[in-house]
């Protein structure tokens, strides 16, 4: 127990390990971040940064420019020093083993560290002015690309741009490793949700009679999942192969959006019992899906955040967790009314 709490106290003055221990943490979430991005970072202290986190195989290059780069700070008698700043590459496992380093070795500066693998220095940099800077991985592995600070009384602002792929025959690929099967697995999802569509346009059909509204909002359920596979089986492809999801993404999140609202509704209404058993909803029912509803459309406003701005930026975990917490909360909300 005091173990722990000294642990707590050193955590607490020590912003670097908070930092660390944060990155530990995001590392641990399965997102990966792979066209081209562009990132503007604006009087930022913080000692660590998060850009992206990307699955390299043998051949994979990182790329990075930078732009208009500039410092300040508000202490005066603060003295700059550029090799305390800098980008580096870490594999999710170093991040533990950085901060075991940062215990045992004062002053710690995460640059410095033997966990990481170092891509540049701001030694050569000057206020306002421009970097690019052209890295090949010999280990293939999942990397993180962190920007350090071990000047905390320092703010940096910059324009950053990141490419990260793997080359394959000679073509760069900006899906991680792993990933690049994703296209072809979504449009097979694709024909599997549409042959679903189809079966049940038939039964519905066949048996005209007995049909309902809620069979017909099923079947609008399933036609908006398919056409969101497809979506993104075509986001992931562009993404692979430019870098860019060329307007796919805005789809996606279109299809998602009514998918997410149309799935918890469904499940509301065949819940109750509505359309087949009884023609009304109770007041207790209309009170879950006007709760279930407006939080599918935060849920779908922080996915979009989450996905568009990435880790860099200042608020993304918040997003993240408030993501996560909408979502348990909907789940809540059907299962326990």
């Amino acid at each position: 127990m005091m173990r722990l709490s000294n642990f707590s106290k050193i955590l607490h003055h020590h912003p670097l390990l908070q930092l660390l221990y944060a990155l530990f943490f995001i590392s641990t979430i399965p997102f990966a971040f792979s066209e081209i991005k562009k990132t503007h970072i604006i009087d930022d202290s913080r000692p660590m940064i998060l850009f992206e986190r990307f699955g390299f195989a043998e051949g994979g290059h990182v790329a990075i420019s930078l732009k208009d780069v500039s410092w300040k700070t508000k202490h005066r008698k603060a003295e700059y020093s550029p090799s305390l700043m800098g980008f580096f590459l870490a594999r999710d496992i170093s991040f533990a083993r950085i901060i075991n380093e940062s215990h045992y070795t004062q002053p710690f500066c995460v640059l410095s560290s033997r966990y990481v693998k170092l891509i540049s220095k701001f030694d050569e940099l000057t206020i306002n002015s421009t970097y690019n800077g052209l890295i090949a991985i010999d280990d293939p592995d999942e990397y993180s690309l962190v920007f350090g600070n071990c000047e905390p009384e320092f703010e940096v602002s910059m324009y950053v741009h990141t490419e990260m792929y793997n080359l394959q025959y000679g073509v760069k690929d900006f899906l991680p490793a792993g990933q690049t099967l994703l296209p072809k697995l979504y449009f097979m999802f694709f024909l599997i949700y549409s042959w679903f569509f189809g079966v049940w346009i038939y039964i519905c059909i066949k048996q005209r009679p007995t049909v309902d509204t809620i069979h017909v909002i099923m079947g609008a359920l399933l036609l908006v999942k398919a056409l969101k596979m497809i979506c993104a089986s075509e986001d992931k492809m562009y993404v692979g192969k430019t870098g860019t999801p060329h307007g796919w993404d805005v789809a996606f999140y279109i299809f998602g959006f009514f998918k997410g609202i149309m799935l918890f509704t469904v499940i509301v209404l065949i819940g109750t019992g509505w359309s087949f058993l009884k023609p009304y909803l109770q007041e207790r029912e209309k009170n879950v899906l006007m709760i279930v509803i407006p939080l599918q459309v935060l849920e779908n406003i922080a996915y979009v955040v989450i996905s568009e701005t990435g880790p860099a930026t200042k608020d993304w975990m918040t997003w993240n967790q408030m993501f996560l917490l909408i979502d348990v909360i909907c789940c809540c909300a059907v299962f326990f009314r």
